[in-house]
């Protein structure tokens, strides 16, 4: 076990910070029971990151923000631009549901979405539901759920900027106009970022390696406008967009060869709120979400390149429902989800038809939380999930509460139809969707000086899919439903202010393991924390960030280790014009070695030390 991260010295650490005043206790989250609802009233374990917090945070990708956040690990190969995977409480990196401004994001090829193409710049909001929530929002969500808010800016300046540049040629630039006409409102963003890069493969005994600069470069937009008829009344269109191409390095056909990946994620949806009745509100929602990626040269000879493109049409028509005790929630929704590619898959095309009911309410110090969803796939059949939570509030500053849910997750166009390719493998149409059950209970503790929570979960994830050599040496791959994986674990976390200082701590021990083969699943530690603290007065913020993990295995026989790390951020902020700030922040500060991806041949490089300093000019 790494030094950093000896359990009983960081849990002292994160419950013995000095006390001082903390809370918003009139925040909202959406995500949690797809309803407007205080997150003190809430029986999830849920996470909320504004848009002061992203831009204090002095984090460099959305993935790197998330990890800091209880329960959620981070893996990418390589430097900014490489792929990303975040693992919610232990579960793989396809157990977590991305949605964008409520839509459904990500391939169904590869079953899981390009989070490292989603730009800070482009986020007001994120919410993190962790835990299953199929009963909800149907599959996927066997981990949990992060919805993602693009900038709305309605209390944002007319016009703001700003500019960075950093290490390895790093630059970044964004551009933000926000307005209203009457009863139109509007919001357009733009940006641009890219880097030089650094060498992704860093043994040269590997195959792959090719002493060459591994760079990235992307572009980004976004945009909302409503129309108000009235105070009950509201039309609006939702569009984002990020394309981004990364270089890497590949042992095939030679190291030499110039390995480009180009991917684009994006949303367009248009929406229609109404409030017919004081106590009936409907929301229906058309949207289209698309992930298509495009590798150079191609795996397949005679081909110029390797294409997969994912497009999910979806539509949702919920209605909420106030009634004499609670809310009620009913919604049908469809999503169409179509694939087009180099490969030939044998089907490309399949619908998921669903329909959900909630309910949720307080009588007294008592709270409840109940949903059941049915969804019906073309591919293979109906799926029922449902989800039952208990909270009770023991006085005005703990309350606990108790849960179960079960959820699942499809097959992925890959996993069911793959065309048979040498050296590659083949996909098997009789793969049974996995599926989860988690239980929960948790307690939170929050006045107007501290806040600080403690859960318990326990999440038993059947069928699990996994791709497998028909015999050693073939090079060739089939998947198929495996057997059964437990993780469980606990998750601490605590905020308070202490003066003028902001001081934050969570800590995570768990258990993700493989029940057949009694293996820890792959790239997962059993703990890891951050700890944080920022401060600022007279024009000036400036914090430090501590983030630790414990060892974890690169394979399921869990013969390759990687060694814990703890890194050491730092970021500040000052004011040095009425409208004008200078930003910085210095990641890996002690410039430490360490590993989040490797294989049986190939060390993936990770950053040294690295700065970013920049220019905001934001109107008061």
């Amino acid at each position: 076990m790494h030094k950093a991260l000896c359990a009983t010295p960081l849990a002292l650490t994160i419950f013995s910070l000095p006390i001082a005043a903390f809370a918003d206790e009139a925040e909202v989250v959406v995500t949690a029971t797809r309803q407007p609802t205080r997150a003190k009233e809430l029986i999830a374990d849920v996470t909320v990151v504004g848009r002061e917090q992203i831009e204090q945070s002095g984090a460099a990708t959305l993935s790197e923000l998330l990890s800091r956040q209880p329960g959620i690990e981070f893996s990418r190969a390589g430097g900014r631009g490489a792929p990303e995977n975040v693992f919610i409480r232990g579960t793989n990196a396809g157990h977590t549901l991305v949605l964008v401004d409520g839509l459904r994001v990500g391939s169904v090829t590869l079953g899981q979405t390009a989070l490292e193409q989603i730009p800070l710049s482009q986020i007001e909001r994120i919410e993190v539901v962790r835990g299953p929530s199929s009963a909800l929002y149907g599959p996927d969500a066997i981990g949990g759920v992060i919805q993602i808010f693009t900038r709305r800016g309605a209390a944002a300046p007319p016009v703001s900027l700003s500019a960075g540049y950093g290490t390895h040629n790093t630059y970044e630039t964004v551009l933000s106009i926000t307005g209203n006409a009457d009863r139109l409102f509007y919001n357009f963003n733009l940006g641009a970022s890219g880097s030089k890069g650094i060498n992704t493969v860093s043994n040269t005994s590997s195959s792959a390696f090719n002493p060459d600069n591994d760079g990235f470069r992307n572009r980004n937009g976004s945009a909302h406008i409503a129309y108000r008829f009235d105070t009950h009344h509201e039309a609006g269109l939702d569009y984002f967009r990020s394309a981004g191409e990364s270089k890497y390095d590949s042992a095939w056909p030679s190291a030499l060869s110039d390995w480009r990946s180009h991917k684009t994620v994006s949303g367009a949806s248009a929406y229609l709120r109404n409030r017919f009745l004081p106590s009936w509100t409907s929301t229906l929602r058309l949207g289209n979400g698309t992930d298509a990626s495009r590798t150079t040269p191609s795996l397949t000879a005679g081909l110029e390149d390797d294409s997969f493109k994912t497009r999910q049409r979806q539509i949702s028509w919920q209605n909420d429902v106030n009634l004499p005790i609670g809310q009620a929630l009913l919604a049908l929704e469809r999503v169409r989800q179509d694939v087009d590619s180099t490969s030939a898959f044998t089907a490309n095309q399949r619908t998921i038809n669903s329909a959900l009911l909630g309910w949720s309410g307080r009588i007294e110090n008592h709270r409840v939380q109940a949903n059941v969803r049915r969804d019906r796939n073309s591919q293979f059949g109906d799926k029922t999930t449902s989800m039952l939570g208990y909270g009770y509030q023991f006085s005005d500053v703990l309350r606990g509460s108790l849960s179960y849910a079960n959820a699942f997750k499809a097959p992925t166009f890959n996993d069911l139809y793959f065309p048979n390719t040498p050296f590659v493998g083949v996909g098997n149409p009789n793969l049974r969707p996995e599926s989860a059950r988690n239980r929960e209970a948790a307690l939170h503790y929050e006045d107007n000086r501290q806040q600080a929570s403690l859960i318990y979960f326990r999440n038993d994830v059947d069928n699990l899919i996994q791709w497998e050599e028909t015999f050693p040496g073939s090079w060739f791959y089939t998947p198929r439903n495996v057997g059964t994986a437990r993780i469980d674990g606990w998750t601490m976390a605590y905020r308070r202010n202490v003066g003028n200082w902001d001081v934050h701590a969570n800590y995570n021990r768990q258990n993700p393991r493989d029940m057949g083969t009694d293996k820890l699943l792959v790239s997962r530690a059993r703990q890891f924390g951050t700890i944080g603290a920022s401060t600022g007065r007279d024009g000036w913020r400036a914090g430090a960030e501590i983030k630790l993990s414990g060892a974890r295995y690169d394979d399921p026989a869990n013969t390759r280790r990687l060694g814990g790390y703890a890194l050491f951020n730092l970021f500040g902020e000052h004011r040095i014009a009425k409208d004008w700030s200078a930003f910085g922040r210095v990641d890996n500060l002690f410039d430490r070695h360490y590993a989040l991806v490797r294989s049986s041949t190939t060390e993936y490089a990770v950053l040294g030390r690295t700065l970013f300093v920049g220019i905001r000019f934001e109107p008061k």
